[in-house]
Parts: C-alpha cells; sequence; structure tokens
C-alpha cells in the first residue's frame, strides 16, 4: 500500500517536475524567438520563453522513486521568486505559449523524466550520490543554479555514468547562460539516451545562439523526428538554414511553423516577416556578391525603393544601367521610381525607353499608364493598356492593385466620368474598374471587373481552342498558364529554363511554386544573379501576400495595428505609426513585444525619454527580452553613459552571446571607458558586420593605446575604407544597422 501510495504521489509530482522545467529553467533557455524583418534584418535565431500561468504547481515537498532508492525532486520555484509570465520574442514575432504549453510540456517531460539516477554499485557512494543529488535537487528548486552545477559535478566524480546527472549539470549551466558548458554536458547525455525531446532541442538551440550553425542542424533535426510538431525546433531550424543560406529549406520550415500555430493571425504576421527576412537577406547578400554588377545594383535599388527613399533608388538603378544597359526592366524599375518621386517627365522617358528595347514589356505600358493617369490623360492610358492587352491578357488580368500609384478620389472619380463613352471593351472595364476603386466606389469598381473577367474568359475559351492548332512556343507568346504547363512536363530543365519557369510563376501571381522553382536553380545561392534576384523578388511577394492576408481576415486585430505600424515607420510617418502602436496597446497593454517596438520606434526617431519608458516597460514585463536590453545600452551609449550601458549589454550578450551589435556597442562603451583589454575581443567579434567603419575606428583606438601599432594601422585602414563605401553605408541602413556616434577621425 505504502509502495503505492508512493508511487502515485512519484507520478504527480513528476507532472510538477515537468512544470517547473517548462516554466523556469527553459524560460532561461532561449529568451526570444525572432528578429523583425522587413523593419531590422540583424541576427536569425530560434529561442525559447513558456508563460507559467497555465499550472500553479504545490511546492510541497515529494519523494520521486528510482529504482533502488528515492530522490526529493524540485517541482517549481518559492511563491514569491516567480517569473513574470511572458512570451518569448525577437523583435517582432512571439510564440504562442498557449498553442506551445502541450507540445513544450511533453518535450520536458521526457527531458526531466530521466534525471532520477536508476543504480549505483557501491553503498557508501551511493549515500554520497543521493547526498549530493538531493544538493542539487534542493539548490536547483531554489533557483542556486552555481550550487546545484557544483552539486552534480561532484555526484559524475563518483559515478561519471550517471546520464541523469549529465542532463541536470547541462540544465544547470544552460540556467547560468554557459552555453558551451551546457552543450557538452547535454549532448554528452544524448549520446547515452538520443530519443530525450527536451535536451535535443536545447542542444540545437544553443549551438545556433554559439554561432554554429551547422552543429545544431543535426540535433533540431532530429528533434524533429522525434516531435514533428515542434514549432521551436521548426522555427530554430529555419534560423540555422537561412544562417547557412539555405534559403528554399528556411522557407518550408517558416511555412510548416505557421502551419502548425493554432492562433492565424499570429501565424500570418510570423510567416509574413519571415518571408521579408528571407527576401532582405538575399537582397543584402546579392548586393555584396554582384557589387560591381547590374543586378548587384538592381538588388540595392529595389531595397531602397522599398523604403521610399526615391533619389537612392534612382542612382543605383543609373549604376545598374551603367553596367548592364540592355537589362530586362532596369528603365522600367527607374521608371518607377521617378514615378513616385513625381518626376513625371523623367519616369515617361524611362518607360518609354523600356518599351522601345523590348515592346512586349507589359509593365513597361503599365507604368505608363499609370502615369498617364496621374496626369489627368485617361484616353492616353486606355491605349497604353490596350497595349498590355494585346501582350498578354493573362497578364492583365492579375494587375487588379493598378494603377502602382494612389490617385486622389475626386481626379480618380472625374477620369472614370471621362471613360464612359468610350467603345465597349475587355480594357475599359479594366480601366473603370481601377479608377472606381481609387475613388472608393467599391460596388462600381466590383461591378467593372466582373465585366472585365467576362470578355477576359471569352477570349482565353477562343484563345485554347486555337492553341491547339498551333506549334507556337507558348512562352514566347506571352501564355503564361500553357507555358508554366510546357516547362513543368520537360524531361530536362537547362538553368534558363527553370529561372524561366520561376520568373513565369512570379509573373502569374503564384509565388510559392516560383519560391520552389527558382529555389533548385544551381548556383542560386551564389553564382547565378539572376535566379537570386528573382527568388528575392518571390519572397517579398510572398510577404506581402501574407500581410494581406491578416488584414483581410483580422482587421481589427493587434497584430494588424502593429504591421500597419511598421509600415508607417517604415515611410517615416511617426505619428501615424504611434498612434498604431498605440490602438495594438490598448486591445494588448501587457505585451512586452509592443512596447520594445514603439521603444525603438523612438529610439530612432531621438525621443529618447519616450524610448527609455517603453524600452523599461518591455524589460519589467519580460526580463529576458535580448532585444529591449540591446536597445537601452544602444540609448546609453549613444548618450555617452556607457556605465548605464554595461549591465545591458553584457545581460544581452549572456542570452545571445553572438548578437554583433551588442558587441559592437560594448566594445565602445569600454574603449570610452578606458578598458581597452575588455573591448578588444568584443570589437573583434563585431567587426564582420562594420558598415561605417565605427568598430574597426574604435578597434583602432584600443590597439593603439595597448601598443599594439600594426593591428591599429590594419583596422585604421579598413575604417577609413569603409566609410568611403557608399554600398556598405546604404547596406547598413536597410539592413538596420545604427550608426553610433564615435569619436571624430
Amino acid at each position: 500500500m505504502r509502495s503505492t501510495h508512493n508511487k502515485i504521489r512519484g507520478l504527480a509530482r513528476l507532472l510538477r517536475l515537468a512544470s517547473y522545467w517548462r516554466e523556469t529553467l527553459w524560460d532561461a533557455v532561449y529568451p526570444e524567438t525572432r528578429r523583425a524583418a522587413c523593419r531590422r534584418f540583424s541576427s536569425l535565431f530560434a529561442s525559447l520563453s513558456i508563460r507559467q500561468d497555465a499550472i500553479n504547481p504545490s511546492s510541497s515537498p515529494v519523494i520521486l522513486s528510482g529504482a533502488t532508492r528515492s530522490f526529493p525532486a524540485h517541482a517549481l520555484l518559492p511563491t514569491g521568486k516567480r517569473r513574470a509570465p511572458g512570451r518569448a520574442a525577437k523583435d517582432l514575432s512571439s510564440l504562442r505559449s498557449a498553442f506551445r504549453k502541450s507540445n513544450v510540456g511533453f518535450a520536458l517531460l521526457l527531458a526531466v523524466s530521466s534525471i532520477i539516477p536508476s543504480r549505483v554499485s557501491s553503498q557508501t557512494s551511493e549515500a554520497q550520490i543521493e547526498q549530493s543529488f538531493r544538493a542539487g535537487q534542493q539548490a536547483l528548486k531554489q533557483g542556486d543554479f552555481a550550487r546545484a552545477k557544483e552539486e552534480f559535478k561532484k555526484v559524475l566524480a563518483l559515478d561519471p555514468s550517471l546520464v541523469e546527472a549529465e542532463v541536470n549539470l547541462g540544465l544547470a549551466y544552460q540556467s547560468l547562460f554557459e552555453y558551451d558548458s551546457a552543450v557538452r554536458h547535454l549532448a554528452k547525455a544524448l549520446r547515452e539516451r538520443p530519443n530525450l525531446l527536451g535536451p535535443t532541442v536545447i542542444v540545437g538551440m544553443d549551438y545556433l545562439k554559439l554561432g554554429s550553425p551547422e552543429k545544431a542542424v543535426p540535433y533540431l533535426q532530429h528533434a524533429l523526428k522525434l516531435d514533428p510538431a515542434n514549432r521551436d525546433a521548426r522555427q530554430a531550424l529555419a534560423s540555422c538554414y537561412l544562417a547557412q543560406d539555405d534559403f528554399r529549406s528556411a522557407a518550408e520550415e517558416f511555412r510548416q511553423t505557421a502551419a502548425l500555430d493554432s492562433d492565424k493571425s499570429e501565424a500570418w504576421f510570423h510567416l509574413g516577416h519571415e518571408y521579408l527576412d528571407l527576401s532582405a537577406s538575399l537582397a543584402f547578400r546579392g548586393a555584396r556578391l554582384y557589387k560591381e554588377s547590374a543586378w548587384g545594383h538592381r538588388f540595392l535599388g529595389d531595397l531602397l525603393f522599398q523604403r521610399n527613399r526615391w533619389e537612392d533608388a534612382v542612382k543605383e538603378y543609373q549604376k545598374a544601367l551603367s553596367a548592364g544597359p540592355r537589362q530586362p526592366g532596369l528603365h522600367d524599375s527607374l521608371g518607377q521610381t521617378y514615378l513616385h518621386a513625381g518626376k513625371l517627365d523623367d519616369a515617361e522617358k524611362e518607360f518609354r525607353l523600356e518599351s522601345q528595347l523590348d515592346p512586349s514589356n507589359e509593365l513597361a505600358w503599365l507604368g505608363l499608364a499609370s502615369l498617364q493617369l496621374v496626369r489627368g490623360q485617361a484616353s492616353a492610358a486606355l491605349e497604353s493598356l490596350v497595349k498590355a492587352w494585346e501582350i498578354s491578357p493573362e497578364f492583365l488580368a492579375l494587375q487588379r492593385s493598378f494603377p502602382s500609384i494612389d490617385l486622389p478620389a475626386g481626379s480618380a472619380r472625374d477620369l472614370a466620368s471621362r471613360e464612359q463613352d468610350e467603345p465597349e471593351s475587355a480594357v475599359k472595364h479594366f480601366l473603370l474598374a481601377a479608377l472606381y476603386a481609387a475613388a472608393s466606389e467599391t460596388a462600381l469598381s466590383d461591378s467593372e471587373w466582373k465585366s472585365f473577367r467576362a470578355q477576359f474568359l471569352s477570349w482565353r475559351q477562343a484563345q485554347d481552342a486555337a492553341d491547339t492548332r498551333s506549334n507556337d512556343d507558348p512562352c514566347k507568346a506571352y501564355r503564361y498558364s500553357r507555358c508554366i504547363d510546357s516547362l513543368k512536363t520537360a524531361t530536362h530543365l537547362t538553368d534558363s529554363q527553370r529561372v524561366l519557369l520561376g520568373r513565369t510563376y512570379f509573373e502569374s501571381q503564384q509565388y510559392e511554386p516560383a519560391a520552389d522553382a527558382l529555389g533548385q536553380v544551381p548556383g542560386v545561392n551564389s553564382e547565378n544573379a539572376e535566379a537570386s534576384y528573382w527568388l528575392a523578388r518571390t519572397y517579398q511577394a510572398l510577404g506581402a501576400a501574407a500581410y494581406a492576408q491578416l488584414e483581410e481576415s483580422f482587421p481589427d486585430s493587434w497584430r494588424t495595428h502593429q504591421l500597419r505600424a511598421e509600415g508607417l515607420a517604415l515611410r517615416q510617418d511617426l505619428d501615424g505609426a504611434i498612434k498604431e502602436y498605440q490602438s495594438a496597446l490598448q486591445l494588448r497593454p501587457n505585451e512586452p513585444e509592443l512596447h520594445q517596438a514603439l521603444g525603438q520606434l523612438y529610439l530612432d526617431n531621438h525621443s529618447d525619454a519616450e524610448a527609455r519608458t517603453e524600452l523599461e516597460k518591455a524589460l519589467e514585463l519580460d526580463p529576458t527580452r535580448t532585444h529591449a536590453l540591446l536597445l537601452l545600452g544602444r540609448l546609453y551609449v549613444q548618450n555617452r553613459e556607457n556605465e548605464k550601458a554595461l549591465s545591458y549589454l553584457q545581460r544581452a550578450l549572456r542570452l545571445q552571446p553572438d548578437l554583433a551589435e551588442a558587441s559592437e556597442l560594448l566594445g565602445t562603451a569600454y574603449v570610452r571607458l578606458a578598458q581597452f583589454a575588455n573591448a578588444i575581443p568584443r570589437l573583434e567579434k563585431a567587426a564582420p558586420r562594420d558598415h561605417y567603419g565605427n568598430v574597426h575606428y574604435q578597434l583602432y583606438l584600443a590597439y593603439h593605446k595597448l601598443g599594439r601599432d600594426e593591428l591599429a594601422k590594419k583596422a585604421l585602414e579598413r575604417s577609413q575604407e569603409l566609410r568611403r563605401s557608399s554600398l556598405e553605408h546604404d547596406q547598413a541602413v536597410i539592413m538596420g544597422s545604427p550608426q553610433v556616434e564615435t569619436e571624430p577621425q
């Protein structure tokens, strides 16, 4: 009876023990999960943080029985030391803890169920092992991880084969943020028991945090074999693939992660950010790899265009044209930039140059039609649209977002009234649908679009019948659907045909198959610039599609308000962005991610007092937010309050050792405090991501002060070289790298 009673109590204790690891230790394992893409494209990795409000376990002592003896098992923090509830987030995103409670809890139950040792040979050493094991468990219960570490080391000194102690020691190191040691002990335990899910995920995540994604991948892949629904492992694996420039595999993991999320507003929000991260990473990489080519400047020009930096985008497109004057689409891109900058004459010149180089370029005719509507030339716009229809009705039928620039509602209404007397045609209905949409006349727009679609379907039916009797190449005839079918059925595709297949899918707005086709092009991650360019464009379109789905399905959610705020911030509409963030906070007042994002907006716009308030609030709600710690450190470094900056940056680097920006800021603070020996390792770690030359200049100062003259000379030369490079500067702005003011050179 007593034995049965103890077994029941032991089982209950196991469940509470699993809760402890989920709520306490794993809260420190991987504190943040992602960093926003379209706003801050920096080091990407997955993290883990679980809310503790699901289970309210008791702290009463319970004995958990092993095979030959009993050990006390701690299960929770003392009541007064519970962590504040919070979800993991890396800038713009967070994992939904409600979904993960059962998933991660199960994983951790597998992990902690093995921490009770089974057998020891010597009775004397058994007593010593039991004593140290009890002490280690008690220390873990009290949050004294340093003492727990020492006790479990004593256990292993007596019995090095005790896997349970190895796991506990690894988790103690994990809680102390000593990731190297945690990995060493957990990996050793996994060699004996490879099917422990929790430790497997932890080791993979830790390798990622330590900057070794290639070592993380096997563990995370194995974790997903054990539990295919483990979102944390999938997120971390996607980050590993991204770090290794395996964009196709990263995209697949991001899609799988979104599919596992039961909260679809969260799923669409995160998936949109992740696709934009992929796009920006490809573009940033392309601008570096092909920086002297037309493709390199085009990568950079597109990113500048997306950020409404019209003048800078014009310069990059002009450089691209100098390097590749006959590259298709470049004049159109330049024309669109001039159009958005309000330089209509320059825009018209570029659209016409594009149509001269390639009279079958539908985008050039659409751009010209958009420009003509801005000028109030409805009839001319209709003629340009007729040209696009003659080239490819299929293409025109996909352009529901025409025109490419906003028209005033009154102007659009007036233009529509002028077109009423034009002869009946599919193109007339297309134009009227666009004008009524711009005038917010939804019913009229839908009616005209329905008429256009009816005529388009009649055309397609007739064309399909004609195609059965034709041997023309459908790709050259701009028959997109037939072109795709012909390429898909080919027995062997050349690289250029694969690119064509991807581009045709892209033009048909079938973005997922486009990404898949382009991702299979050999060299897409290195030497094939064209494939890489169109893959970046495809991921950007997929991100926009995810955002559109979020807006349509959840127009009043806090995530939608956050998304609108990010878009307004990107376009430098500070007041509008603040208003949207405040609307999101009304719906989600205790969301640390929102306070962090608003704090970053204030910081980027030099409102330091407001930034400090929001960032401190974010850390009050979730003390493990690495990016909030980084931002407060940045604020203090920028204001030359270097002593205050140290603690925030040191904490950020404890949580995320590979955070290059934190290393740069901490190194800068150390230099200013004349702690040159401390500064050098931090600055050396940040040097590969130096865009402005600041890191190398700080290295120069530190080397010089320590008498390392040769290294100082090289660092100064590199700093001056980077400061002269407009490419590095533009890439830094695009990727969200802030410029910290340094001492004048």
